[in-house]
């Protein structure tokens, strides 16, 4: 199928400017301010014909109360999910494009990557990073506004077991096992299969988001939606459809899915990144 993409600017929390775009065979960026009465159908029409055939862009569709999501399952004791920040000489990575250059100048294909949470201007974590063992940044225990200070947030990582987690941000410094990859987030979507209790079924406040949830037999699921959501209906998606009794929202109007495909700039940068990384032959 030929690339396809269309993009529409529009501003993010008052200090990132924020793009859409759709690349079909790489990207799906999704941002917060649209025309969704030409673009979705948009959308629509070149998405619907892989709604059938999800292994083909690497982010099979699910449709919840009528929204629609992308998705993706990794299992952390067979793939490899790492977490990504700066290149060898400490500069930032910030886009897919030189997170593919850096995996791929070592040998390695990189097969899945996602925006890994909240960042600040200067492209540093806000909160907790800890990268193949080593913590890069501590964990963020303030109180503050924003979606990130919606307590409980959380923390998602892979111990040394292999084993996927979400946890409260309060809990972390009980856990016993080795944590090798880690990222801070918030608000937590589902935690211990509650959805966040500030969450409000009746809420309005729709934007694209996306998350990370973790399922009862250690599944790792991203999930993206294609189009604006509340918390509520988002959380509910983690809990309900994709069986996940913890989940961790991530970020929304700058969130972005990628696989394999023809390689284009991409009009903003990220903070820290996820990456599933595959040996080439």
């Amino acid at each position: 199928m030929p690339s396809s993409e269309v993009a529409v600017a529009g501003p993010r929390d008052g200090a990132f400017f924020g793009c859409l775009k759709i690349h079909m065979k790489t990207l799906f960026l999704l941002n917060a301010r649209r025309t969704w009465l030409s673009l979705g159908a948009f959308v629509l029409a070149v998405t619907s014909s892989r709604a059938n055939d999800p292994a083909q862009p690497g982010l099979p569709v699910v449709t919840f109360h009528g929204q629609t999501f992308f998705t993706r399952t990794i299992d952390p004791r067979k793939e490899d999910l790492r977490l990504f920040l700066n290149d060898d000489q400490g500069n930032k990575l910030s886009y897919f494009t030189a997170l593919d250059k850096f995996v791929s100048g070592k040998g390695e294909k990189l097969v899945f990557a996602a925006n890994a949470g909240m960042f600040d201007p200067t492209m540093k974590p806000v909160g907790l990073l800890v990268q193949n063992g080593s913590e890069t940044s501590p964990i963020n225990m303030n109180e503050g506004t924003g979606n990130f200070f919606m307590k409980p947030n959380g923390v998602f990582l892979i111990n040394d077991k292999h084993e996927a987690l979400v946890v409260g941000s309060d809990s972390y410094a009980t856990l016993l096992s080795p944590v090798i990859w880690a990222t801070q987030s918030g608000p937590l979507l589902v935690h211990g299969g509650d959805i966040h209790p500030d969450f409000n079924a009746s809420s309005t406040n729709r934007k694209v988001r996306s998350g990370v949830g973790v399922t009862k037999d250690g599944k790792i699921v991203f999930a993206i939606s294609k189009t604006p959501v509340t918390f509520y209906e988002f959380a509910d998606l983690f809990l309900t459809k994709l069986k996940c009794p913890n989940a961790l929202y991530l970020d929304g109007e700058i969130s972005a899915f990628y696989v394999p495909g023809p390689k284009q700039p991409i009009p903003f940068n990220f903070g820290p990144m996820f990456g599933v990384v595959e040996k080439t032959p």
